[in-house]
């Protein structure tokens, strides 16, 4: 009877997520290690993998019916996004049972979901569900209710593709106009930072190269786990920051190889159709099922690429053209 009663407590202590204080904003977010006994579902990740990335850490359990209504959006997210530097990552807090992975194999989730994982500085508040939304940066974006955070994804995701703010947190006064021309997709920033590091005694100058070399060393991480995972993403990023930092070398090897791949060179081609098929389905009109079908069975096909990295994007190439024909 007393253990009965102990496992009823530890079910609602681990449910509810007792009250603990939120992670700030903006702090620098601890991925948790992914250690083999916490697996449960989905593709076995690192620390290191997430780097560089936008990820929606999702607190979950079996138990919780907000919990298993937030999946399919979180799915939805992950299918989105997933190309574009986006992860979610699931750690369910209740206790373990069977009933779990059972649960997301009939669901086909395809994002890593773990045991009892956490982040120190955004912990469970409250009760589950409760999200935690990491820019790529490495830096905790928000924290709330799941729906409460589906609409800064997008905004996120941008920041990687479209070029993230490199002085975005920081409060200048004399170099204030550096904050709106020094992002990371602009031309040549090597050469202001590099004026500015002449600076001697000069606090503020000294912030922004701090927060430049922060931003390098982030960016390059990302690159190398991009050219692993997605290599159509890689050459854009590449491309844009040996545009940004002229004197970057160390990916022109990766590069010249991506440039030079013929199967890379078709995704880049599929890539392209799909984003169409995207825009037009945006505008309100019906897809052609032939070209859906075409792009499928091309698709199908780089799984059998010798190169890894060409059947990790040909795999979420064809979840994103699933993902547009409701499939």
């Amino acid at each position: 009877m007393f253990r009965f009663i102990s496992n009823i407590l530890r079910f609602y202590t681990i449910t509810i997520c007792l009250p603990i204080a939120q992670g700030a904003v903006g702090e620098k977010a601890t991925f948790p290690d992914f250690n083999e006994n916490a697996y449960i579902h989905g593709p076995k990740i690192t620390a290191n993998d997430l780097k560089g990335r936008v990820v929606f850490f999702e607190y979950w359990g079996i138990n919780c019916p907000p919990c298993l209504a937030a999946m399919p959006h979180l799915q939805e997210l992950q299918k989105k996004y997933g190309s574009q530097g986006f992860t979610v990552v699931a750690s369910h807090c209740q206790l373990p049972s069977p009933k779990v992975k059972e649960y997301l194999q009939q669901q086909k989730i395809t994002f890593p979901v773990y045991q009892f994982l956490r982040i120190p500085e955004a912990p469970c508040s409250g009760g589950l569900p409760y999200s935690v939304l990491i820019g790529a940066n490495g830096k905790v974006v928000a924290a709330g209710f799941p729906s409460e955070l589906y609409d800064k994804v997008e905004k996120e995701v941008r920041k990687v593709t479209d070029g993230t703010p490199i002085l975005a947190e920081l409060e200048l006064k004399k170099y204030k106009a550096l904050s709106k021309t020094l992002h990371s997709n602009a031309s040549n920033i090597e050469a202001k930072i590099t004026q500015l590091r002449q600076k001697e005694g000069d606090e503020e100058a000294a912030a922004i190269c701090n927060a430049y070399d922060e931003w390098l060393s982030v960016e390059k991480t990302r690159i190398a786990n991009l050219c692993e995972t997605n290599p159509l993403q890689a050459l854009n990023a590449i491309t844009c920051l040996k545009k940004a930092v002229p004197s970057i070398t160390e990916f022109d090897e990766q590069l010249a190889e991506f440039q030079q791949d013929p199967a890379l060179k078709k995704l880049s081609e599929i890539r392209k159709k799909i984003d169409s098929l995207q825009k037009i389905k945006e505008k309100g009109r019906k897809l052609n099922p032939s070209s859906i079908k075409s792009l499928k069975q091309t698709l199908d096909k780089t799984q059998n690429l010798e190169k890894p990295y060409l059947r990790s994007m040909g795999s979420l190439l064809l979840q994103e053209l699933e993902s547009l024909s409701g499939e």
